[in-house]
């Protein structure tokens, strides 16, 4: 994809059923509520969005935007029934990914205060 995108073989295009179904999947616990609910307006939508962000700290950090169970609903939504396994084996992936990382920067912390406190002890 970021290969077409760079070369402008396609161009991106906004979806408001796609922000919907985002929206919903960060808004509902579960795919039973988010399947049985109305879909989110968009106020519900643009809230949802500046709270994630928020999450960020200013896009410093991931957060993930889809569950595993959202891959049910939009391969449903948009009738491509193979694209749920994708997407629940792009989740989990995405997921370690954060994971990783987050642990990581523990880790690295971890590690600098050990580093100022033999620094301190040293004077």
């Amino acid at each position: 994809m970021e290969h077409l995108l760079d070369r402008k073989m396609i161009a991106p295009t906004a979806s408001p059923t796609l922000d919907q179904m985002y929206a919903a999947g960060l808004m509902h616990p579960a795919r039973e509520v988010a399947r049985g609910a109305v879909p989110p307006s968009e106020t519900d939508t643009h809230e949802v969005a500046v709270k994630t962000l928020q999450q960020t700290n200013d896009d410093a950090e991931e957060v993930m935007l889809l569950r595993s169970w959202n891959g049910k609903l939009l391969a449903e939504k948009f009738e491509l029934p193979e694209m749920e396994m994708e997407i629940e084996r792009a989740v989990e992936q995405v997921e370690k990914s954060i994971k990783e990382g987050k642990e990581k920067a523990e880790q690295e912390r971890n590690e600098k205060i050990k580093t100022d406190i033999a620094a301190t002890d040293k004077r």
